[in-house]
């Protein structure tokens, strides 16, 4: 699994490099443009289920680059809302496209009923993990 998702993050690099975007930097934004364009720095982290620490220095980076904006909420300090520019919009076809592009490869030369057997079993996976986590 390991390899596999090492191999789909360098798809991904690559894809984005064009807009001088890393993956870390793609994630946030592709959930970002998926979702209302607008999130907390925290939902964000428990949503990617990444570090606070590391999704705070990823969005200082795409703000930097000019792909967030950032402020603080008026009704609590401590928490920072995380909001796409237009430059993200702009970008946002590509972005998606380059985790097309991982999807379609991976399933290059996969039949469908083969594919369906994959997800069944990976949901198996899934709920066994969960269900060991929920002491069951």
């Amino acid at each position: 699994m390991k390899a596999v998702l090492r191999s789909a993050r360098q798809i991904v690099n690559t894809e984005l490099a064009a807009l001088n975007l890393t993956g870390a930097e793609g994630d946030i934004l592709f959930h970002l443009l998926s979702t209302n364009g607008d999130l907390s720095q925290e939902k964000l982290a428990d949503r990617l289920d990444i570090g606070k620490a590391a999704v705070s220095r990823t969005v200082h980076a795409l703000e930097r680059k000019g792909y967030v904006h950032r402020e603080r909420l008026a009704d609590d300090a401590r928490t920072y809302r995380v909001t796409v520019t237009d430059a993200a919009k702009k970008a946002g076809s590509r972005i998606e496209q380059a985790y097309k592009t991982v999807f379609e490869v991976a399933l290059n030369g996969i039949s469908e009923s083969d594919f369906q057997h994959l997800v069944t079993a990976l949901d198996q996976v899934h709920e066994n993990l969960n269900a060991r986590i929920a002491g069951r």
